[in-house]
Formats: structure tokens, C-alpha cells, sequence
């Protein structure tokens, strides 16, 4: 089934947390199983950062994001479920972001596009979930950046969900995880084809996008993963000052895939958002926030995650627990890092299923 565009807040603008507005959003999403009678059984996916709105993929030449954890019997069981995963707002997947068509100016938003906060992103989702008339949600389940939108969901819309499900992912962004995006957007902006993010009609910054892109991949996996995979080994006609060393060559690679599928305005808005991100934003305290969660809460962490590393994850443990939540905490160690929860299944089945089960 093709991705799917609900356009709304075509009456009355979404006013946007730091000022400004937006209508006639359009929001990609994609759904999967079937929604029961009394709908009880929705359950909303919300995406890392550079994800969209197909976990899953039915053609058997194309692999969603969560290929391997959605289908009947599995983890995220679709004869049980009834899954809604959309685009984030500011993304590039079929949501409205920068490259959107501005409709003030029938130009590409560009540098006009509002800054948004993961605030934003949620208020959106939840006007999708009205629009497909779900009045409440079995769960939230996000990982990475989509753990820090499941966290939001359960603090402003306490009554709408029965269960949230935050993998790899704290409440708060670290020092050293908003030093690596920014030099990331660094990269970016000191492209020469950036042009203050107004280059839609002419060359985009495919290089600078390319080192960002090399230097999140590092914050993704292992020091362990990439010994195993490259260790020290050279091509065979490697460059001197390029790709000499096998890893070298795999980060290009990965860098260069990259720029088919992600626009370099939106890394840059979601990077900040993801900054950003503090729910205790409209609120007196951090634990005023959380003390509003009403919702069974699962959290995993990874031991060796490098980008949303422990020591925060059990901060974040501890936050919850002082808020008075009824919360089930996962903890393990992955050779994939930050990335094992959209890899290794059989560590993430268990509180995905126990999650979602009441």
C-alpha cells in the first residue's frame, strides 16, 4: 500500500512553540493491521531522526526500517495491533518541512520554515490520530528521537494512551550528543551551496550533508561493530587522503546514500529539535512534567550506546521513577550500539511485547 497524506489544520494554523505558525501541513503516514471495533488496538509508531513513515515495506524489493520486528506473530504483531506511523513534521518523507511549497509564496519553505520542537511534531501526530477518528491509543512506541516523542505524547495527552515504549532514548540530549550535531550542522551550513538554506533552485550542499551524515554514523555504532566489520583493513586501491582503509570507504559509502534520500534543511531543523527537547517545556519542573504521565511506561537502554549513552537512560530511570511512574526499565549491552534497537530483534522482542501488553 502506498504512503498515504492527510492535509490538515486547513482552518485554524498550528501555532508552533517558539513562535509562528503553519497551515495546510501535509503528513505522510502509513498503517498497518486492522483497527478492531471498538478501537482499541491503535498504536502509534514515531520515528528516529532520519526515518519516515514505513517501518514496514510489503514489496518484497524494498525493506522498511522495522522490516524484520513488524508482521503477524512478531514483536509488533499486526493480527494483534493496529499500527499508525507518520513522517515527523520538518522531515522530507511527504510531511510538510523546508522543502515543502511554501503557499504564502509557491516557493520551497527554505530558510522561511519555522523552527519547531518535538512539541510540534506530537501536536501534529495527534491531529492525525483525530483525523482518522482513533478516540485512544493501546501505545506509543518510538526509538532515539521517536523515544523523546513517545516521552511528549505521554506527558501532554495523559489520558489519550495506555502504554509508552522508549528505546535508546533519555530525556535529555547530553553535552557531548549537541557537540557532535553541531558540528554536524556545521558542516552543513558552511557548504558553499548552502545559501542560507535557500538553494532549491540551484545546487544543494551534497557535500556537507555527506560529512554530517559520516559523522552521525559514528555516534550509531560500536567502536566492537566496526573493529569486527573493518578492523584495520585497506582497499586495494585505496586513496591516500580519501578512502584508504576499508571504514574510510564504508562511512563515504554511507555518507553518499545519504543524500538520495534526506534534505539538508530538515537535518538541520530536526537536529535542533532534537537538541532541543526538554519536557518540562510549558511547565514548572521537569518532575511536574513527568508527574503528568498516567501511562505503563517501558524504557531500554543500551549499555554501549554511544550517541544516548547510559549514564543518561538511568537518569532518565530515575527521573521517571520520582514522578511516581509505573515504569519497567530494559537494560543490555549491543555491538550495534544505538543502532540495535532497529537491528537486534531478539534483545528488543521481550519489551516490545511486555510493552504493549496491557
Amino acid at each position: 500500500m502506498a504512503v498515504q497524506i492527510a492535509t490538515l489544520f486547513k482552518k485554524i494554523p498550528l501555532k508552533l512553540t517558539l513562535g509562528g505558525e503553519l497551515e495546510h501541513i501535509d503528513v505522510a503516514y502509513q498503517t498497518y493491521g486492522i483497527l478492531n471495533a471498538d478501537k482499541s488496538n491503535a498504536v502509534l509508531i514515531c520515528h528516529a531522526l532520519t526515518g519516515d513513515a514505513e517501518p514496514y515495506n510489503s514489496n518484497p524489493n524494498q525493506s522498511g526500517w522495522w522490516q524484520n520486528f513488524m508482521g503477524e506473530g512478531l514483536a509488533l504483531d499486526t493480527s494483534k495491533y493496529f499500527f499508525i506511523c507518520s513522517n515527523v513534521l520538518g522531515g522530507c518523507k511527504g510531511t510538510t518541512g523546508p522543502s515543502s511549497i511554501n503557499p504564502q509564496t509557491q516557493k520551497p519553505y527554505g530558510s522561511q520554515f519555522p523552527h519547531i520542537l518535538v512539541q510540534d511534531i506530537v501536536n501534529v501526530q495527534k491531529a492525525l490520530i483525530d483525523y482518522l477518528q482513533i478516540p485512544h491509543l493501546k501505545g506509543v512506541i518510538g526509538g532515539s528521537f521517536g523515544g523523546m516523542q513517545a516521552n511528549q505524547w505521554a506527558i501532554d495527552y495523559p489520558d489519550f494512551i495506555d502504554n509508552v515504549v522508549n528505546l535508546c532514548s533519555s530525556l535529555y540530549f547530553s553535552a557531548e550528543a549537541i557537540g557532535f550535531n553541531h558540528v554536524m550542522r556545521q558542516a552543513i551550513i558552511t557548504d558553499p551551496n548552502f545559501n542560507n538554506g535557500d538553494y532549491y533552485e540551484g545546487e544543494p550542499p551534497l557535500q556537507g550533508l555527506s560529512i554530517a551524515r559520516m559523522l552521525g554514523m559514528l555516534t550509531y555504532r560500536t567502536d566492537i561493530q566496526l573493529a569486527k566489520a573493518f578492523g584495520r583493513a585497506t582497499k586495494v586501491e585505496g586513496e591516500y587522503w580519501g578512502d584508504y582503509f576499508q571504514v574510510e570507504s564504508y562511512l563515504s559509502y554511507q555518507g553518499q546514500k545519504f543524500l538520495d534520500r534526506f534534505d539538508a534543511n530538515s537535518y538541520l531543523h530536526l537536529l535542533r529539535a532534537l537538541d532541543l527537547y526538554d519536557p518540562a517545556l510549558g511547565y514548572d519542573d521537569s518532575l511536574k512534567a513527568l508527574s503528568r504521565i498516567k501511562a505503563r511506561y517501558t524504557l531500554v537502554g543500551v549499555s554501549n550506546d554511544q550517541l544516548f549513552k547510559v549514564v543518561d537512560v538511568r537518569k532518565s530511570k530515575t527521573m521517571l521513577e520520582q514522578a511516581g511512574i509505573n515504569l519497567e526499565y530494559y537494560e543490555f549491552p549491543s555491538d550495534y550500539g544505538h543502532d540495535a534497537f532497529l537491528v537486534a530483534y531478539d534483545a528488543f522482542e521481550k519489551p516490545l511485547r511486555r510493552g504493549l501488553a496491557k
